[in-house]
């Protein structure tokens, strides 16, 4: 089956014009249409149906069910020049979102250095949503995502490093500071500066205000977690924030609280990489790295 033949069908599928697809590709029409012709021939069915009268083109049962077939191959396909040119390159390319990349990432760099692994790695930031999709689609090899939820995916293998508590945070100044742990239902009209939904934090916040019908307002986003911080501490008595433990360290200028709900949302780190994939050595070695050192942290 010719790669050119699926895409000018691909193509076809989206435009409906054979001059449209004709001219995308540099190509004549008939030339789109002995790639159709091609196609139907080997697959010995019709995929497309031509209204001359109306000069349009309608795709048959046979012929909707080959596009998602067709596009599945051609992401393949895409995915396994990416992982070749990786290959070549022999380097890891793996996505951190800003949280696990500010605040968990340096902890186990000094590790991942030691194990000459650190100078071998490209790094991506972004998102843990955006990654995860960038990962599906053969864009890295591997990523450190967050969650509140285990990674289900058949798509995705996923291996559990760490679990973090949620944290409110607070000024030093501000009623609460003296205390270690607060109900989540004692803040309902406390006033939350929040991350925005390009984290996972908002999912967590509302799942923890649906559980105890708790629901605080939230008077401003950000994407900038020091943003936040600032607004905790300098603008007293504007707002308080809900972080996870990870991205509020000791020496920081807020009061971190417990919560004290049972049954409350954490935040979940895990290394993804596509199920597929077959890991190069170097790739095997930072699973193994990364795995281990979380086994040797958790004593287990």
């Amino acid at each position: 089956m010719n790669i050119k033949d699926l895409q000018y069908y691909k193509k076809l599928y989206q435009e409906k014009r054979y001059t449209k697809v004709a001219n995308f590709f540099h190509v004549s029409q008939p030339a789109i249409t002995a790639a159709i012709q091609r196609l139907e021939k080997e697959l010995g069915t019709q995929l497309i149906i031509r209204d001359q009268s109306h000069h349009e083109i309608r795709f048959t049962e046979s012929g909707r069910q080959f596009e998602r077939h067709a596009t599945q191959m051609l992401k393949e396909l895409d995915i396994a020049r990416q992982e070749i040119q990786a290959l070549k390159m022999e380097k890891v390319s793996i996505g951190l979102p800003p949280i696990i990349g500010n605040y968990y990432f340096p902890a186990i760099s000094s590790m991942l250095a030691k194990e000459n692994l650190l100078q071998n790695m490209n790094v991506y930031e972004d998102g843990s949503q955006s990654l995860f999709f960038k990962l599906l689609t053969g864009k890295m090899d591997m990523a450190l995502l967050g969650a509140i939820h285990p990674i289900e995916d058949e798509h995705v293998t996923s291996h559990l490093l760490a679990r973090k508590k949620f944290k409110i945070i607070v000024s030093p100044q501000h009623s609460l500071a003296t205390r270690k742990s607060v109900a989540f239902q004692e803040l309902k009209d406390e006033p939350f500066i929040q991350l925005s939904d390009h984290f996972i934090h908002p999912l967590a916040f509302e799942g923890l205000s649906k559980k105890t019908r708790t629901h605080p307002p939230v008077i401003y986003r950000t994407n900038d977690i020091q943003i936040i911080k600032g607004m905790v501490v300098i603008a007293e008595n504007v707002g308080i924030s809900f972080f996870t433990e990870i991205a509020v360290p000791e020496y920081a200028p807020v009061i971190a609280l417990s919560l004290a709900d049972p049954g409350q949302p954490e935040f979940l780190i895990s290394l993804a990489y596509r199920s597929n994939h077959i890991l190069t050595p170097l790739q095997q070695k930072l699973v193994d790295v990364l795995t281990k050192q979380e086994q040797r942290i958790n004593g287990s």
